[in-house]
């Protein structure tokens, strides 16, 4: 029993101090842990208007789940995606692991990927992180390339289409570069 005991304590202590490593990285960088609702994602899939064999970018893809959706919904796509906290990274790759999705997800920081063989990418990130975005876009991304963000706007840049979700409150915008 005592065993018992102690495994458990042992995987608590674990627990809480993943917890607080993700809260401080964080903090750290500025961006929050807010997962995209899988009816968004579906929406934001919708949106994007894929063929089916396009490369599909998700930067800052937490759990996957966008990936996920639209790898679903459009198989013969190549998806991959960057999260930059290691606890929802992991997160992600058991979330792809169970439900057996062929998709990449990597640990790393959105601002420093290559982004020039993209057709598709996903964003749900803060306007700040948006703003550093839109010039590695204007520099990287081929004509056409498109861009759906989910909620926030880039700062200088025209969406080609609004789609309004919830009553008005939630707003997934299309770009292209």
């Amino acid at each position: 029993m005592i065993w018992i005991l102690t495994i458990v304590s042992g995987l608590l202590v674990v627990f809480v101090m993943l917890l607080t490593m993700t809260f401080a990285l964080h903090v750290i960088i500025g961006v929050p842990y807010v997962p995209t609702s899988w009816r968004v994602a579906a929406e934001m899939v919708r949106a994007a208007s894929l063929r089916g064999d396009e490369v599909v970018y998700d930067l800052g893809a937490g759990d996957g789940r966008l990936l996920i959706a639209a790898k679903r919904r459009h198989p013969g796509i190549k998806a991959c995606g960057w999260e930059i906290v290691p606890t929802v990274l992991w997160l992600g790759k058991l979330q792809i692991w169970l439900r057996k999705a062929d998709v990449s997800l990597r640990l790393g920081n959105a601002l420093t990927q290559d982004m020039r063989d993209a057709d598709v990418i996903f964003l749900y990130l803060m306007p700040h992180v948006l703003a550093k975005l839109e010039s590695k876009f204007d520099a990287e991304l081929r004509p056409g390339t498109k861009v759906i963000s989910n909620t926030f706007r880039f700062p200088s840049k025209q969406a080609t289409q609004e789609v309004v979700l919830s009553g008005g409150r939630k707003k997934i915008l299309v770009y292209e570069w």
